[in-house]
């Protein structure tokens, strides 16, 4: 079988001294360095989703997991850019196919979007809509060329309820008609510049939109054009999340040799406690990989023979990406005690492992609030939500 992934992954590990070193820069910016943008434009992985045919890997969605957690085990933040900057083609597959190949024309081409609808509207123009507002944690903004804004429709001023949520649209446009603002203060995940974007009725054509949340393929065959964009969304950060314990891990048994506890006659390497933890750790890593690994490989065969998906399927895909998150906050959690003080200096790589970790899990697809729709799903209950 042809390995897509592969050629990435190789180019990746060429490139971990240039991420290394790049990172704590990052933090300081609050945004990836041109560097490494420039590298991975270089090594195709903001195209790997793309069709061949169009210059692209023609990658799957499981095959990109691998991809994404090779960076993230590099770099939280690295991951994770290249985790949403590389998914603009999965949106593409909703829009027209010559407004897709308009926008991926550019061998630079990056699309940033945000899924959040409460800030932004959309009007009914003649030929598109017109969007305005303000689109909220766009990561990799900087390096974005393209802008996927997603809003609630409005007609006569007010949203139209289907069903009792609001009709939404999602449309894509260039960043040129976007002001960045300088929002990205956080702990956590610092290094993907997810500012805030505004934007004032900007002009959309029709074929360059598509229905939201749960909008259908124009052109796109095979299992991209199957799958809901809901269930092809949240195992990607999830591959981050697992990317990032096993930084930590690797941080760890690199500490382990050195350390000599406060107190102790040993190194950290040959205390009991730091054993099982590093063995808990790697076990719970382990687990989620596995998990997440399993249940995208069954999405991706369910679209590959056109199978429907229902409540139930999507939320298992659901739980696993959610789990597999959690699993790697808790290895982290661990690593973080074993080391000790250590943990909390800055110098330490743990210390930003941990923090990108959580910030990772309190994204909305992974976020607990996940748990109360996949439980009403389990239940028999209506979701009570559209992104299940």
């Amino acid at each position: 079988m042809d390995d897509r992934a592969a050629p990435y992954i190789d180019r990746i590990r060429a490139l971990a001294p240039l991420i290394r070193e790049h990172g704590p820069r990052a933090e300081r910016d609050c945004q990836l360095s041109t560097e490494v943008v420039d590298a991975f434009h270089e090594t195709g992985v903001f195209r790997m989703f793309l069709p061949r045919d169009l210059g692209g890997g023609g990658v799957t969605v499981p095959e990109s997991l691998r991809v994404i957690e090779a960076v993230a085990r590099l770099d939280g933040s690295a991951g994770w850019n290249v985790a949403i900057c590389s998914g603009g083609p999965l949106f593409g597959s909703f829009i027209s196919r010559r407004a897709y190949e308009e926008i991926f024309a550019d061998p630079r081409t990056i699309v940033a979007g945000s899924l959040n609808p409460l800030s932004t509207r959309a009007t009914v123009a003649d030929g598109g809509y017109r969007f305005s507002g303000r689109a909220t944690y766009i990561s990799g903004s900087a390096h974005a060329q393209w802008l996927m804004a997603t809003a609630m429709l409005l007609f006569d001023g007010s949203p139209q309820l289907v069903d009792g949520f609001p009709r939404m649209r999602s449309g894509l446009f260039p960043m040129r008609h976007c002001r960045i603002l300088d929002t990205w203060s956080v702990s956590g995940m610092r290094g993907t510049g997810s500012n805030d974007c505004t934007f004032e009725d900007v002009f959309v054509p029709e074929e360059f939109t598509y229905e939201s949340p749960n909008p259908t393929a124009t052109w796109q065959t095979g299992p991209l054009a199957t799958i809901p964009l809901t269930s092809q969304l949240g195992s990607a950060l999830s591959a981050v999340a697992i990317g990032v314990a096993r930084h930590a891990i690797d941080a760890f048994l690199d500490l382990a040799v050195t350390k000599v506890p406060v107190g102790t006659r040993s190194t950290l390497r040959e205390r009991p406690l730091g054993q099982i933890q590093l063995a808990q750790a790697q076990g719970l890593v382990e687990a989620a990989h596995a998990y997440l690994t399993t249940a995208i490989d069954e999405v991706w065969r369910r679209g590959s023979v056109n199978e429907p998906f229902d409540a139930p399927a999507r939320a298992a895909a659901r739980l696993a990406s959610v789990t597999a998150a959690r699993l790697a906050a808790q290895a982290v959690d661990l690593i973080f005690d074993a080391a000790g003080a250590t943990s909390i200096q800055t110098s330490c790589d743990i210390e930003r492992c941990w923090r990108d970790v959580h910030a990772i899990t309190q994204h909305v697809v992974l976020s607990t609030g996940r748990f109360e729709v996949i439980g009403r799903v389990l239940l028999g209950l209506d979701p009570g939500s559209p992104i299940i």
